[in-house]
């Protein structure tokens, strides 16, 4: 698949509604993160070459309270790297979120070494146009569950049918080496139905074209949006108060295990990388100057005298 096709098969895959595993995105991100993170392939057309991001991410899940998604991965991420005010309309609604620089707790790394019967926790890995968008299923589908949703202080209690949470993901360059992680919750519920929707794209100059979309209701909780910078290194990690049982946190972030009365309590890990490494954005004054007119304009030819003598 060549890269000029990647954009409209991964915006068809956003308008598909569908919940595709991660394991299907995976495979749709294998050939573009081969070639265009590959820092050893010769491509001669690299300097015109579109802005990609890679998104790593990974969901690390154990019983409610086990240290490692309850204590040490919180000990280490720094909540301060937030904006005050996303970071407190997160937590408002039972979200912890932090970035942690470095390496990783040595209990979160040993999350990712097979030890049955848990499942061995796997990074996955997608590579993105600069601002598209994926999501990232969190948690698992409910039949019906009540929330109590605080915005700006003020609570509203919610009921949902067969209700599934997601994070949208889109992520965009930042600085010379950084990228903006824009991060928003959806809550998808209800029956499946089949809509008529534009196909986002990533250019202006494409005409709009409409498909069919097949889904659930989606409520987008924009008042919840947050956007972070993320250096190359850094973890951004998402995860939950589990004892805010009707919160959207814990929605988001608890499930209970399938034949067993135990309740999973997860931590979703995100890092991040781009090409054009050590680029800045062009700033006006960086933008090429308008060119000069040198176009050969024709003189106009004089005019004869009009004699005043004449009749």
């Amino acid at each position: 698949m060549k890269r000029s096709k990647i954009a409209p098969v991964l915006a068809m895959m956003a308008l598909a509604g569908c919940s595709l595993s991660r394991s299907d995105l995976k495979k749709k991100a294998d050939e573009v993160t081969a070639t265009v993170f590959n820092t050893n392939s010769d491509r001669p057309s690299r300097v015109l070459e579109p802005k990609y991001c890679k998104i790593d991410t990974a969901i690390i899940s154990r019983p409610v309270g086990e240290h490692v998604v309850d204590g040490s991965v919180w000990e280490v991420a720094d909540n301060q790297a937030i904006p005050v005010e996303a970071r407190q309309a997160l937590e408002s609604n039972g979200i912890r979120i932090g970035i942690i620089t470095g390496n990783l707790p040595t209990d979160i790394t040993e999350a990712f070494k097979p030890a049955p019967p848990l499942k061995e926790t796997q990074w996955v890995h997608i590579a993105l146009p600069e601002g598209e968008r994926t999501p990232i299923v969190v948690g698992s589908k409910t039949e019906s569950v009540a929330l109590l949703l605080n915005h700006r202080g003020k609570v509203n209690g919610r009921e949902y049918q067969d209700a599934e949470g997601r994070i949208i993901v889109s992520p965009s360059h930042s600085g010379s080496k950084s990228v903006s992680i824009r991060l928003v919750p959806e809550i998808h519920h209800g029956d499946t139905r089949r809509t008529i929707a534009p196909i986002e794209t990533n250019s202006p100059f494409t005409q709009q074209e409409f498909g069919f979309k097949d889904g659930q209701k989606e409520e987008i909780l924009r008042e919840l949006a947050v956007s972070i910078d993320l250096l190359p290194g850094q973890t951004l990690v998402l995860g939950c108060q589990p004892k805010q049982s009707r919160s959207l946190g814990a929605f988001l972030f608890t499930r209970p295990e399938a034949n067993n009365d135990q309740i999973f309590q997860s931590v979703l890990l995100i890092q991040a990388t781009r090409n054009h490494l050590g680029e800045l954005p062009l700033s006006p004054a960086d933008e090429p100057a308008e060119m000069p007119d040198l176009a050969v304009k024709p003189t106009p030819m004089p005019q004869p005298l009009k004699d005043s003598k004449a009749p």
